[in-house]
């Protein structure tokens, strides 16, 4: 029992690591850095009409709202600031992010209650393990992951999107408000943004579980009956 307990751990870990810093990253301040940048391509949009319907997209995805929120935005000329086919496209990113926050607290429920069975158990130290061990699965991860990217950032991409959203759904002209507030490189600096806080945030997780796992390793807890 206390292995199935464990193993909880090496899969509700990485799911609460990738989850938390990417909704972390789903917030207002960064296109605001990001379009702060010189690097950063610039767009026909006005700067401040950018930023308005950026975070207007990223508001649509953090509360509950249904697609009208972002149907009834509108260009500083007066026309429609998203076509339809850019408004199906942001339900189904709003269908996907909702499913993984769900699965975030999922994760969330279960590492709880898995630790709270060992404790019951007086297994203090094996929770620090557990915790250790998801952190090293979720490193594991990242290296896949950022090998796949580093060897090809367009593969990553349309393979990802591929996975997610139905053929074509997500493909949009240049010219598309979409593609204006996110152009590729939003998507590789935020890709290389998540990673990073992910691989540290994992990194500190691993090495300081083992650590207080050594540490409370020879205690003796009392098991509740």
């Amino acid at each position: 029992m206390r292995r199935f307990l464990q193993a909880i751990f090496l899969l509700t870990i990485p799911v609460l690591l990738i989850v938390g810093v990417v909704r972390g990253v789903t917030f207002p301040w960064f296109p605001a850095w990001e379009y702060g940048r010189d690097a950063f391509p610039v767009a026909k949009l006005p700067a401040d009409e950018r930023l308005r319907l950026a975070r207007e997209c990223i508001v649509f995805l953090n509360v509950p709202h249904d697609i009208e929120r972002l149907a009834w935005l509108r260009l500083s000329d007066g026309s429609a600031a998203f076509n339809e086919r850019e408004l199906h496209h942001m339900s189904d990113v709003k269908r996907v992010y909702d499913a993984l926050s769900a699965a975030a607290l999922l994760a969330l429920a279960l590492t709880v209650s898995a630790g709270w069975a060992l404790q019951r158990r007086g297994s203090g130290a094996e929770i620090w393990g557990a915790l250790s061990n998801g952190a090293l699965v979720t490193l594991s991860s990242l290296l896949l992951l950022g090998v796949l990217m580093w060897l090809s950032w367009d593969a990553f991409f349309v393979g990802l999107h591929g996975l997610l959203f139905s053929t074509g759904s997500w493909y949009f002209r240049h010219t598309d408000t979409l593609i204006q507030l996110f152009p590729m490189r939003f998507w590789q600096d935020a890709g290389l943004a998540v990673v990073g806080v992910i691989a540290v945030l994992a990194f500190t997780l691993a090495l300081v579980g083992r650590m207080i796992q050594r540490r409370v390793a020879g205690r003796t807890y009392p098991q509740i009956t």
